[in-house]
């Protein structure tokens, strides 16, 4: 049986609450729809992995999303979630290449990012692309407090 397609896609304002609904279901300390609305308005800086949509998705089809912004020759992921439901079917090194990818073609260098020290899902996926830990900062995260390792992928 072949896999439902995927489709990469801009998110739009039409996104929002179903952003907000995903973030709320992957992390214990959520944006809200300001953080989102705010990565929103710069073009870009918000894509989605959609699978096929029900007609009655208030979700939108939405599988993975990625908030990410091009600054000089870095490439600042600023948050990547999978839906729980679609976890370990392999969406969010997909949608990871394709953020790499599109921040080398944006003139990027080097990739950094910061996730919790106790995210070791998240640490393999980022180890298997080729992040190292640079630095750690203590505190970073609340609900519940923990340090936040700072992750550097060079020569994109």
């Amino acid at each position: 049986m072949r896999p439902a397609p995927l489709f990469l896609e801009a998110a739009g304002e039409e996104d929002l609450q179903a952003l907000v609904d995903l973030e709320r279901r992957c992390y214990s300390h959520p944006w809200n729809v300001r953080h989102f609305r705010d990565a929103l308005t710069h073009r870009g800086r918000v894509l989605v992995l959609r699978g096929s949509r029900p007609a009655d998705d208030d979700q939108r089809g939405i599988l993975a999303y990625c908030v990410f912004e091009t600054v000089a020759d870095e490439l600042h992921l600023h948050n990547l979630a999978v839906a729980p439901t679609h976890r370990r079917r392999g969406l969010g090194r997909r949608l990871l290449g394709l953020i790499l990818a599109l921040g080398r073609g944006r003139g990027a260098r080097v990739a950094l990012l910061e996730v919790r020290e106790s995210n070791q899902a998240a640490l393999r996926l980022y180890e298997s692309w080729g992040f190292r830990r640079v630095a750690a900062r203590p505190a970073y995260y609340s609900h519940p407090r923990e340090d936040a390792l700072l992750l550097k992928k060079a020569g994109l």
